[in-house]
């Protein structure tokens, strides 16, 4: 069992960590207070090959492999989970359905564009009345000469206004359907501007369409075949943000494990009491599980293994692990960790939302819990059947 990165994957993480730390970090606390999104930084990313890091090269990517994406994706997010949420969405939602489930004339229109950073994607599928609930979708998706008329209410959607391209989900007369649009089409507006806890430098904006014409061949895979796509796409989603809390929980250790050798009490460093100890002990180790989880699932999506249930389980404990070890930092820090002079006030925020977006705790809880009795339903006598104790 090889646990070791390849030389191009840790050169990726190299480059990814010195981008972090450079053109990220230092301007986090910033873009957070102003909750601003950082054009310029989107730009940088993609003059080093970032926004398309795990596209082909014949689509204009630069050809690496998903757990590539996925070192990049928790280094960016180390520095600022903003940014990381808004290249996830782009990379894993707005890029990735197009290469999974579009023909070969639509992978050559659209995803060059994407994977060299000139659009940006977004992805828009939550509505005002359904969340998790995607067969409930009510936007509305018309038949008309040529292709479709859509109409409808999307919200949540990150990246809404700083996208050029959208992945949008319509009932169609045949079922839920999935198109790609471009972003600035007669009809598409934006509504609400949501006005979040965390991920501040990540825009986040409800999309209305009224009667927008989407062509025939912008119709991403078929009729009525639309909740394969968005589920199909949430499978390698979560992974991304399973990544993205892997790096805030990352930071808040490192930030709080800083702090905690160089702050003095009762003549010691705080981190030789044993209380503090302990909590970077458990720290740590919480954070190297979840790393294996989240690594897992990207091998098993690299290799073409159904990763549906991986990536759930993935998320699932990646962000609790996220919400655990901030929480942990600002108790490090005591008081200090509650004001906005640290990081940590800022990384406790935004380990939150890993527990919501992409799919609730719960809703991975249901995914991995269906994937057990599955496996025990196809084999009763297999490792979850009772045995008895061999004395």
């Amino acid at each position: 069992m090889d646990f070791e990165l390849g030389k191009e994957q840790r050169e990726i993480k190299e480059r990814a960590a010195e981008f972090a730390d450079w053109e990220v970090a230092p301007y986090a606390a910033k873009w957070d207070r102003e909750a601003c999104f950082p054009a310029q930084a989107f730009e940088k990313l993609a003059q080093a090959g970032f926004m398309g890091l795990c596209v082909p090269e014949e689509y204009g990517g630069a050809g690496a492999d998903f757990l590539s994406y996925v070192l990049l994706l928790e280094e960016i997010s180390r520095a600022d989970a903003g940014v990381g949420a808004t290249l996830a969405v782009h990379s894993s939602a707005g890029t990735l359905p197009l290469l999974i489930y579009g023909d070969e004339e639509q992978k050559s229109r659209w995803v060059p564009d994407l994977a060299r950073g000139a659009r940006i994607g977004c992805f828009a599928l939550t509505e005002p009345s359904t969340g998790s609930d995607t067969a409930a979708i009510e936007a509305r998706a018309e038949r008309m000469d040529g292709g479709y008329r859509l109409t409808g209410h999307k919200q949540w959607v990150t990246n809404g206004r700083a996208a050029g391209a959208m992945v949008v989900f319509t009932r169609a007369p045949e079922g839920v359907t999935a198109f790609v649009v471009r972003i600035g089409e007669p009809g598409i507006s934006f509504g609400k501007h949501a006005e979040k806890m965390s991920v501040l430098s990540a825009t986040t904006d409800d999309v209305l369409l009224e009667d927008v014409f989407v062509s025939e061949e912008d119709r991403l895979g078929e009729e009525g075949k639309g909740l394969r796509v968005a589920l199909g796409t949430l499978d390698g989603g979560r992974i991304g943000i399973a990544a993205q809390a892997l790096g805030i929980a990352e930071a808040a250790f490192r930030y709080a494990t800083r702090y905690a050798a160089k702050r003095t009490t009762f003549g010691k460093p705080i981190a030789e009491h044993q209380a503090i100890a302990f909590k970077l002990a458990d720290m740590q180790t919480k954070i190297r599980a979840a790393r294996l989880l989240v690594y897992e699932a990207a091998w098993m999506k690299d290799r073409g293994m159904p990763h549906g249930e991986a990536g759930a389980r993935a998320k699932l404990f990646a962000s609790v692990v996220a919400n655990e070890i901030t929480y942990e930092a600002v108790q490090v820090l005591g008081g200090q960790g509650y004001m906005k002079d640290h990081p940590v006030e800022r990384y406790y925020r935004d380990a939150r939302v890993t527990e919501i977006y992409e799919g609730t705790s719960e809703i991975q809880r249901l995914v991995v819990s269906r994937g057990v009795l599955r496996e025990l339903a196809e084999d009763p006598g297999g490792i979850h059947a009772s045995r008895p104790v061999v004395g």
